[in-house]
């Protein structure tokens, strides 16, 4: 039994050497002398091999395979770059419009019983917590928080003179906000933080990377020693949180 091979190569080819062209079979084997080689004319192994009244025995391929289209390589592949743009954000919710908060009567010892040192003066200390279940911004910001005026809430109404060695027309306050943020230059878990504007200041900011949490506003206004003026105090006060 005789085995004939056929043999290929994906992007190699794999022939054995002949004078043909790569990928081009031309090969055979005659009688005269027993050996394989090339057919060709020189020795007639092409024609023999169709000649079935030849005297000579003898055998001959001729075929061929085209060439690669292109550039083989051993390995491809491919890289997807995804890509997508988020909006800068800064949130702060209180509602809509601004909002009054009015402590309606400020309690002061009004009766004639109450002695000269207390007459007119504040009763007590008056206070206000704010809270929103939402503040923040998704990317690096400063939250600033300012009052309108240095001297707080002030009766602007009363125009009438006053003894000012024993009244006061205005009422000065802090505001300690408090919330949860993260530093403003590097990835690392957010802390308590407390950005206090003291009673004799009019600002102060402080600045985070992205963070967002729940915001406290404590608002403290100390009884002061002096009496006050009838009328309205009024003051107001701003928190912003905006991207840097």
């Amino acid at each position: 039994m005789k085995t004939l091979s056929l043999l290929g190569g994906v992007a190699a080819l794999a022939l054995a050497a002949t004078a043909a062209t790569a990928g081009e079979i031309d090969w055979g084997q005659n009688q005269s002398g027993n050996a394989p080689g090339p057919g060709g004319s020189a020795n007639a192994n092409h024609s023999n091999s169709h000649n079935g009244a030849s005297s000579t025995s003898a055998w001959h391929a001729h075929g061929g395979a085209e060439n690669n289209n292109g550039t083989a390589s051993s390995s491809d592949g491919a890289t997807f770059t995804l890509k997508g743009n988020v909006t800068t954000d800064c949130a702060f919710y209180s509602g809509t419009g601004n909002q009054t908060l009015d402590f309606g009567q400020i309690g002061i010892y009004a009766s004639d019983n109450t002695g000269p040192a207390n007459a007119f003066t504040m009763v007590d200390d008056a206070d206000l917590d704010i809270d929103t279940n939402l503040a923040g911004c998704n990317t690096r910001n400063r939250v600033t928080v300012t009052k309108d005026h240095v001297d707080g809430m002030r009766n602007t109404g009363n125009t009438g003179g006053y003894d000012t060695a024993v009244f006061q027309n205005n009422l000065p306050y802090s505001i300690n906000t408090r919330y949860t943020a993260g530093p403003a230059n590097s990835a690392a878990a957010g802390s308590a933080q407390s950005l206090l504007v003291a009673a004799n200041a009019v600002s102060a900011n402080r600045l985070h990377g992205a963070w967002k949490s729940a915001m406290e506003f404590e608002v403290r206004i100390p009884k002061p020693s002096k009496a006050l003026l009838a009328g309205n105090y009024e003051g107001a006060f701003t928190v912003l949180i905006a991207a840097e």
